[in-house]
Formats: C-alpha cells, sequence, structure tokens
C-alpha cells in the first residue's frame, strides 16, 4: 500500500471554505484576486473517466486542477481548482489560470471536504509534458482518464487546443438604428 500524504493545513481550510461558501464546479481555490475572469486569459480543462479502480461512482470523485505544483506535491500546490463529473463521467471547469497544470484526482471518503489520509488520491500522468506550460486560451482534454487510487496514479489520452471563439449563430443580425 502506497503511503499517504498529509496535506498542508491552510489548502485544507481554503478547501473546505471554498466547498462550503461556493457550491457548483467552478470553485477557484487560493486565487490571487478570486476566481478568474472567462474568456481566452484563462484555460479550460474537460475530459471523462473512463474507469478508475477500486470502482467509484465518476460523481463521487472531484478533479484537482493545480496551477504550479512544487515538490511538496498537492499539498505545496499555490493555487487550486475544483470541479466533479457527471454521472457518465465527464468533466469541465472552465476560467483555470494559464501555466503550470496537474490533474488530481480524489475521492473524500467521509465527504467532509477535506483531504485525509484515508482518501483515495492520484495525480494523472503527463509524460509528454502536455501540461507542463499551458497557454492562456486553450482547452486541455483529459480523455478516458484510467484513475488506479491504490497506485496513487492515472493515465489518459491528453490534447491541448485553442479554444474555440464562438461563432454567431445563424441569422443573427446587428441591431437597427435609426437615423432622424
Amino acid at each position: 500500500m502506497r503511503p499517504r500524504r498529509r496535506l498542508g493545513v491552510g489548502l485544507v481550510v481554503l478547501l473546505t471554505a471554498g466547498l462550503l461558501a461556493c457550491g457548483g464546479d467552478d470553485i477557484c481555490l487560493n486565487c490571487p484576486n478570486g476566481t478568474p475572469s472567462p474568456g481566452t486569459q484563462s484555460v479550460t480543462v474537460s475530459g471523462n473517466i473512463a474507469s478508475s479502480n477500486p470502482f467509484t461512482s465518476p460523481p463521487a470523485i472531484n478533479v484537482v486542477i493545480c496551477l504550479g505544483l512544487n515538490e511538496e506535491g498537492l499539498e505545496g500546490c499555490p493555487t487550486t481548482f475544483f470541479t466533479v463529473p457527471n454521472n457518465d463521467g465527464t468533466f469541465s471547469r472552465s476560467n483555470v489560470e494559464a501555466g503550470a497544470l496537474s490533474i488530481f484526482f480524489w475521492v473524500d471518503q467521509n465527504q467532509n471536504g477535506m483531504i485525509e489520509p484515508d482518501d483515495l488520491i492520484a495525480q494523472l500522468s503527463d509524460p509528454e509534458g502536455l501540461l507542463d506550460d499551458v497557454g492562456a486560451g486553450r482547452t486541455v482534454n483529459v480523455g478516458n482518464a484510467r484513475i488506479l487510487f491504490l497506485e496513487g496514479t492515472a493515465t489518459a489520452s491528453i490534447t491541448v487546443t485553442t479554444t474555440p471563439t464562438p461563432t454567431p449563430s445563424p441569422g443573427a443580425s446587428p441591431t437597427p438604428t435609426r437615423t432622424p
């Protein structure tokens, strides 16, 4: 069995406060100026969970996106973004700050909002370094994530693409103006 790491008190307090204060799947913890504004200045992370071992229902798995991971692991993550998958395992988190991203999958065993030694945690493997410096206006797709909680790892097909610019809907026209 792999040893469990204890999460720093600061991140636990911020994670708990964020979960209790903000609902929804657009939570930003430790962000320097609160939740980043939407637009091309941020990154979108989306994907799907194909399997987990031991099996865990996707909505019970938290997806934690860490900006600026250091040697301390998740405990030392300075900025954290959070989302929860749908029943079919799909997830999406917009407004993630650009930079070096690390993605973790976490099961909060007692659902208290705090990472504890008995919780299952796995880090997404990124052997090609695609997440080392994700630029603003990009979308990270984590396709068919296979999570091995007991080994603490996860694998997936990772792609980073340009976030599409919204296009006007057909039939949309400018608002007419009157001239006297």
